[in-house]
């Protein structure tokens, strides 16, 4: 098993980071302003500064120095491609049979 390095475990660090930060914003943030456009273009904001941080981190974990595992590095990055495409979907794709929260 490969020991990680310093700035790799770091970056990793980060991205589960992201990810329970993102989890618990929408989620309390969605309980929260269910009815308040304020609240929801907050969440939304808060949502896609996240998965464009976490892209940027997935992308430099990819650089050749850092030794994760290529299953790991896969891993992350579809995880963060799925809160992108989850942050599309419940915020602006109408055709998901709901109006688009952001525009209602």
């Amino acid at each position: 098993m490969n020991r990680l390095s310093s700035d790799s475990k770091k970056i990793v660090i980060w991205l589960w980071a992201n990810y329970g930060i993102f989890a618990a914003a929408f989620f309390i943030l969605g309980t929260l302003g269910s009815g308040n456009r304020t609240i929801l273009w907050v969440n939304f904001i808060l949502d896609v500064a996240i998965c464009a941080v976490s892209l940027v981190l997935n992308i430099l974990l990819f650089l050749p120095r850092h030794k994760v595992s290529f299953l790991g590095k896969i891993t992350l990055m579809l995880i963060t491609l799925c809160l992108a495409a989850f942050t599309w979907f419940a915020f602006l794709m109408p055709e998901n049979g709901l109006p688009p929260v952001l525009f209602c």
